[in-house]
């Protein structure tokens, strides 16, 4: 029997073509962000006078909102000018009474329609509200608490989002057997849940550890108009988009480096503490959303990392733009219009200082 070599090859190749295309279209693949745009930042000192801490930064109106101890009082937060950066006054009390919450502030989110701050306080299972307002020229703030609905009850504070409308949403209450991943909930009850997590490479029975590495390692923002949020992790890379403007519903997502972690010692405990790898790709440390794209503290090396570079995404997961800065940024927002954004980084000397940035 004569052999045709030049079919065979045909159909070898062919064959070699299918599988290379099912392994590209697996949801399991892994492909890393191609950024079409690349762009160095320089960043302006806009407070000199004001001793940070490593907290975190968001805004309101004409303010600029940051948290965490500092050296002229005992509030948990402080307003700044966004124009200037000048100090202008300090809000919210420490301890267990009305109105009153625990340190640390680890995270807290605004409703910039109504120039309201919230935190959810674990420590005391409540929300905490500040309404910010103008008297005789001054910023004055009401303070006001709730307790929302059980399901949310050990969620940690900078897991916690308004969506405006007194809505919110909320990940991981560290209650594996009784909470869910993400809950959309009012002031009185809950709205919507969803408690599916993308496959990692853990076999069934240790599928707590997968959750663990979402869990500890994810990090969670919301869209500017509440109606979808991103969660990605470091340690690798996974970013999810998900739709909240009604229940809560995965619009994509997308794999960009392979997670590498430390698993516990002990897979089958309740609640395994996940670690990064030393080996592991950083991924996405942080994210500040606008309705138009998603921001991340991005890093796709391995080892030490200073975190000076903002990834941008638009709303289906796609790369859009790379800015590097100067030195590392330890929180930061960005204006709803793209334009500009505002940060704390750490200066020559290593200290905090709040600093401005236009894209």
């Amino acid at each position: 029997m004569k052999i045709n070599y030049n079919y065979l090859l045909c159909i070898l190749f062919i064959l070699f073509f299918l599988q290379c295309k099912k392994q590209d279209d697996s949801t399991d693949a892994y492909f890393p962000p191609v950024f079409p745009e690349k762009q160095e930042v320089v960043t302006k000192r806009l407070n000199d006078s004001f001793i940070f801490d490593t907290g975190l930064i968001n805004f309101i109106d004409t303010f600029i909102i940051c948290s965490g101890k500092t050296d002229i009082n005992e509030h948990p937060f402080h307003l700044f000018s966004k124009k200037s950066g000048d100090y202008i006054r300090s809000f919210g009390q420490i301890g267990q009474g009305p109105g009153e919450i625990i340190l640390p502030v680890s995270g807290f989110s605004t409703d910039r329609k109504q120039n309201k701050v919230f935190f959810y306080d674990t420590g005391q299972f409540k929300l905490t509200e500040y309404s910010l307002y103008y008297t005789e020229n001054e910023i004055a703030v009401n303070t006001k608490d709730y307790m929302l609905p059980p399901e949310i009850r050990n969620v940690r504070s900078e897991m916690f989002f308004s969506l405006g409308n007194n809505e919110f949403i909320s990940a991981y209450n560290n209650s594996y057997d009784t909470s869910y991943r993400f809950i959309k909930t009012n002031i009185d009850d809950t709205i919507s849940t969803y408690n599916q997590y993308p496959k990692l490479n853990e076999p069934e029975e240790f599928i707590r550890v997968e959750h663990a590495y979402f869990s500890y390692l994810g990090r969670f923002a919301t869209k500017s108009d509440g109606k979808k949020f991103v969660h990605a992790t470091q340690g690798g890379c996974i970013l999810e988009i998900f739709d909240c403007s009604d229940r809560i519903r995965l619009l994509e997502t997308k794999r960009f480096f392979e997670p590498v972690y430390i698993p516990p010692k002990r897979k089958d405990t309740m609640y395994p503490f996940v670690q990064v790898d030393p080996n592991s790709i950083h991924g996405i440390t942080s994210i500040a959303c606008t309705d138009k794209y998603i921001y991340t503290i991005y890093s796709d090396s391995r080892g030490e990392n200073e975190y000076n570079q903002i990834a941008v995404f638009d709303w289906y997961g796609d790369p859009v733009k790379l800015f590097s800065f100067e030195r590392g940024i330890i929180s930061f927002v960005i204006e709803d219009n793209d334009k500009k954004g505002y940060a704390l980084m750490r200066d020559p000397d290593h200290d905090v200082c709040l600093v401005s940035f236009d894209l």
